[in-house]
């Protein structure tokens, strides 16, 4: 039954990186088009300047953004409800 569960989760998991995929994908195409600019709208989320750790030996840098669309969001929405039907 936990084997089920976990499955069950990475399957939901890949649909919504495909659904965020597909989403931007076609978020992009739409840019293009005069009256669908508005979908291609973005928010942009995340760290401006990297952390920056030095500890001697090593040096690391860690930074984060992420830009998500409104049609990436419609798309893993999209997804989501794609996994439901077919779960």
């Amino acid at each position: 039954m936990a084997i089920n569960r976990s499955t069950n989760f990475w399957v939901l998991i890949l649909c919504m990186l495909a659904g965020l995929t597909v989403g931007n994908f076609i978020g992009e195409l739409c840019s293009s088009v005069s009256f669908l600019k508005w979908i291609n709208y973005t928010g942009h989320f995340g760290l401006d300047n990297p952390v920056q750790i030095d500890l001697g030996v090593i040096w690391l840098s860690f930074q984060v953004k992420l830009n998500i669309t409104l049609a990436a969001i419609l798309g893993m929405i999209g997804s989501v409800l794609i996994y439901q039907k077919i779960k």
